[in-house]
């Protein structure tokens, strides 16, 4: 018979993710940061988003990927901003005066991604995801993880914060 503490123990082990030396609990859940580009609606996992802004200065760098829009300076700290669209390959507009950034991070990339707009959060379930169709350019498929049945089109924050496209690092001589 299981004591009240040997119950209270499990529970706590399952909430904190852990159900044994190496096991985890199964996440069928996933909060996402929900925006649009153009008249498309994306997501991001919530895990990977920073902080949101409105874009008020962005600097340009000569001689960079046409998809890095620039930089900015969030609170005395440099932040390269990418153009998702261009990055993408999804055809669109400039960028406007009405723009948000959302600041990705992980432990080893920190950059912003220009969004048309920002929809607010929302919660899906990962086994009700599809997988990319085809209409998807070869490029931006490989950074979706899957879109819901209403069209919300999932990407893979870690697969973009991990893209070795996305650094630029070159060394003057």
């Amino acid at each position: 018979m299981r004591t009240n503490e040997d119950i209270l123990q499990e529970r706590a082990r399952k909430i904190s993710g852990k159900l044994g030396e190496n096991q985890e609990v199964p996440v069928d859940e996933m909060t996402l940061v929900e925006f649009n580009l153009i008249s498309g609606h994306y997501a991001i996992e919530e895990s990977f988003v920073l902080e949101v802004l409105l874009l008020k200065e962005l600097t340009p760098i000569p001689g960079v990927p046409a998809f890095v829009a620039g930089i900015i300076n969030l609170r005395g700290k440099i932040i390269s901003v990418v153009n998702l669209k261009l990055f993408l390959g999804i055809p669109g507009k400039g960028i406007t005066d009405m723009n948000r950034i959302i600041v990705l991070k992980n432990d080893l990339m920190e950059f912003g991604i220009l969004a048309d707009s920002i929809l607010g959060t929302k919660t899906i379930q990962l086994s009700k995801l599809l997988p990319a169709p085809i209409t998807v350019q070869a490029v931006a498929a490989g950074y979706v993880k899957g879109i819901s049945s209403e069209g919300l089109i999932v990407l893979d924050g870690f697969k973009i914060l991990a893209a070795k496209s996305i650094v630029v690092n070159q060394k003057l001589k």
